[in-house]
């Protein structure tokens, strides 16, 4: 039995969830702060869903006392159970265990809180298919099952366009739940995909009515869970398929005449009213079993048998009073003309919030990006940004479609409300690489449609097929295989070290915090590499800029949004690159859009810059270079060799391409392994040699492992006083006379550039300060005799 403390514990983890919970539990309640129906006496408008501090506070002023009182009071009142019952009844929405107390939940983090739809894709992988004991003993034979370990079906919920919204679990006794944060307005649990345009759509209460349903009457059958649900999923269908056939398989709730409920009130036969008010309002059929006696359809099949069923089911097919025509657009069509036909609807008496809300409906998804309060809408399974203008138009459709005038202020004001009801974007799940057709997550291998929750703000435009038996790239993709091979100059290790980093442009590795620079003679292949990574992320999602852009807040607002920035034929670029290292690095860094407010942001894309003559980069910390990976193509195609289709040839092999790199990368690691391999190899030291005199002078050098070498030195000595042999920053004066450079390093920064230059000869640089002088573990070797 629960004890006091333990009704407690559970008011405390309920707390702030009793929306949610109570839809779980089976009892449906207005928005929060909203007034509609009440789940206790079925007044229409009385009830008033207060929650102002998360405790399920509520008021009607249509029941009889006691007509008010938190969430555990509703449940008690709804289904008239005793308050402990109650408890149990939410603490088995809330999954807690009992009789044990629970301590009060440390509310998460939107990080932490895993989406519904991780949640039911994680019992999924749970289950396994088989009979249910429930359905078996209602006399119904389907091995085919989703089952929990307890041996509970497992449910999945979802809406018309195929969007997960939850699950319902029913146990092998009877019992039903709704897994927490399952959005049930809408939602219904399919009995086989829905394809094409179907002549007819049967909606049934509970999935066992759908089961038996299916064997009365031909058409697609889903279950919208209760009678409470009937119309919200009847008209979405209607919505989607005006024409089609709609039938309401409904339970009838029969009573004798006078009998009353727990609470003393008359009893409804809600089965019925629901279903003939659904059908009513979207000009639909109902089918109630023919008893008297409460029974829903496989009742009925239970007692009379399926081929008595299916005839009652036929038979009493009926329809109640004429089509009602809602909110939506109506077209009448004539001879060459369209007629828009308004609904006669006075919105402007609603408040802005309320207007925002139908706007909201306009859309598939609305969300508000909480920093730059920009707004995006879903669409084709992506996240795009939207303006305000185009939200602004959108909104004088909903006006001139009610047949109410508006002015821009009107529009304006709806547009903030819609800033305040809008969620709040979430973080893109960055285990999906996202295609045309869906997504396919690299932890779990799983391809899957698109879903908002995901919040990917682009596709690559792909379209995802599974690999073929004995596919390979020679033989697949010949014109992409032929081009790596010459790009690596047929070396084996650097053709997969350059798959790795087009696999780290497919699958938007931003978070591995490094950046590509492909440098070489021009005629090498570098613009094909950078054309296949484009068609990998997508010419839409690519944004083309130049390291000085990077470096600016207004010059970094082109690349919001991109998941792949290219510095084309990047001309010589000398600076300390803060914009580069602050984007690989994940920072967030300030943007300045034009006519926009400034705001701040992580831009979530993979950099790659091609250059004939490598970057110079002045900064001395080491964080360039620990991100910057050098890809050298010296192998010049000639003349008679080149190909100017070639980037179109490769466009058409690109699905071979990236089912060859995610198979070859099962392990995203292994990727990133090579790309730091490539980091540190020997041919990115030689082009940063080439580059940073430093670095090169150091080829010339030994790193000792004590400071007992080369003393540093001044700077301020005439060439006939230096001691090159004696002093390390001397004989630095020395090599760049002998190249030929200018504007030698101070003394101090030329110090930190030794000790990051011996970073990437795998030594140290060490001093130590000897009677005011300082000495280093550097000594010479004979390389350094050719410019002393």
């Amino acid at each position: 039995m629960v004890s006091h403390i333990d009704i407690r514990s559970v008011k405390t983890a309920a707390q702030g969830h009793w929306q949610g919970l109570l839809t779980a539990c089976g009892v449906e309640v207005p928005a929060k702060g909203k007034h509609g129906a009440c789940p206790i006496c079925g007044g229409t408008d009385r009830f008033h869903f207060i929650d102002d501090h998360g405790h399920g506070d509520w008021h009607c002023r249509q029941c009889d006392n006691p007509n008010h009182g938190d969430g555990l009071d509703l449940l008690v009142r709804v289904k008239g159970i005793t308050i402990i019952e109650a408890a149990k009844v939410v603490a088995d929405a809330l999954a807690l265990p009992l009789p044990e107390p629970k301590p009060a939940r440390k509310k998460a983090s939107k990080s932490e809180v895993p989406s519904i739809t991780e949640k039911v894709n994680k019992l999924v992988a749970q289950t396994t298919i088989g009979q249910s004991d429930y359905l078996m003993k209602k006399g119904l034979q389907c091995p085919d099952q989703t089952l929990l370990k307890d041996g509970s079906l497992l449910l999945v919920t979802q809406t018309l366009d195929g969007t997960i919204t939850g699950a319902q679990i029913i146990k092998p006794n009877g019992e039903k739940r709704l897994v927490s944060g399952t959005q049930k307005k809408g939602s219904f649990i399919p009995l086989s995909a829905i394809t094409g345009m179907p002549d007819t759509i049967i909606i049934t209460e509970g999935y066992a009515t759908a089961l038996t349903v299916s064997q009365l009457h031909d058409g697609v059958v889903l279950a919208a869970i209760d009678e409470g649900n009937l119309f919200a999923v009847a008209e979405q269908v209607r919505e989607r398929w005006p024409d089609v056939k709609i039938i309401l398989a409904g339970d009838n709730d029969w009573h004798e005449k006078g009998e009353l409920d727990s609470n003393g009130k008359p009893k409804k036969n809600v089965g019925k009213m629901a279903a003939e008010k659904t059908a009513k309002a979207i000009n639909g059929w109902i089918a109630l079993p023919p008893t008297e006696h409460k029974a829903d359809w496989d009742d009925y099949r239970q007692h009379h048998g399926t081929e008595a069923a299916k005839q009652a089911f036929s038979e009493g097919l009926y329809q109640v009073g004429e089509k009602k025509v809602g909110t939506a657009n109506v077209i009448s069509i004539n001879p060459g003309k369209q007629k828009k036909k308004r609904t006669g609807n006075n919105i402007a008496q609603l408040a802005d919030n309320e207007k925002a809300l139908l706007l909201t409906e306009r859309y598939e998804g609305i969300a508000i990006h909480s920093e730059s309060e920009g707004f995006y809408t879903y669409q084709s399974g992506v996240w795009k940004k939207t303006s305000c203008l185009d939200l602004s138009r959108e909104m004088g459709k909903v006006y001139t479609l009610h047949g109410t005038n508006f002015s821009k202020r009107a529009l304006n004001n709806v547009v903030e409300a819609l800033k305040i009801v809008a969620p709040v974007m979430g973080e893109p799940c960055q285990s999906m690489i996202s295609f045309a057709n869906g997504v396919f997550d690299i932890e779990t291998k799983v391809f899957s449609p698109h879903q908002p929750e995901n919040w990917l703000l682009n596709h690559n435009g792909i379209e995802y097929t599974p690999a073929k038996p004995d596919e390979n790239l020679r033989d697949g993709a010949p014109n992409f295989h032929k081009w790596i091979s010459h790009a690596a100059d047929r070396d084996p290790y650097k053709m997969k070290r350059i798959f790795a980093a087009l696999y780290m442009v497919l699958a938007n590795r931003y978070d591995w915090q490094l950046f590509l620079e492909i440098t070489g003679e021009g005629g090498s292949g570098k613009s094909v590499f950078t054309q296949v990574a484009t068609l990998l992320a997508g010419q839409h999602n690519t944004a083309s800029g130049n390291m000085v852009a990077l470096d600016t807040a207004r010059g970094r607002a082109q690349f919001v949004g991109k998941s792949m920035i290219t510095l084309p034929d990047q001309p010589k670029y000398t600076g300390e690159g803060t914009g580069i290292k602050a984007i690989t690095g994940g920072d967030a860094i300030e943007i300045d859009p034009k006519h926009e407010q400034q705001y701040t942001t992580i831009i979530r894309a993979v950099v790659i810059a091609t250059n004939n003559t490598p970057m110079i980069f002045t900064e001395r910390a080491g964080g360039v270079a620990r991100r910057r990976v050098i890809y050298q193509f010296n192998n010049k195609v000639k003349e008679e060799d080149k190909d100017p289709h070639l980037s179109d040839k490769i466009a058409h092999e690109i699905p071979v391409i990236v089912r060859r790199l995610l198979t070859t990368f099962d392990d995203p690691e292994q990727a990133k392994v090579l790309l730091l391999e490539q980091r540190d190899s020997d041919e990115a030291l030689e082009v940063k040699r080439a580059s940073n005199p430093v670095l090169d002078l150091c080829a010339a050098l030994a790193f000792m492992g004590e400071p007992r070498g080369l003393e540093m030195g001044g700077g301020r000595k005439t060439e006939e006083e230096r001691q090159p042999k004696r002093y390390l920053y001397h004989l630095y004066l020395s090599f760049m006379e002998y190249q030929g450079l200018g504007r030698p390093l101070s003394v101090t920064e030329f110090g930190k550039a030794v000790k990051e230059a011996a970073k990437e000869y795998k030594a140290e640089y060490l001093t130590r300060t000897i009677k005011g002088r300082r000495q280093t573990n550097v000594q010479l070797t004979d390389k350094a005799d050719e410019f002393i």
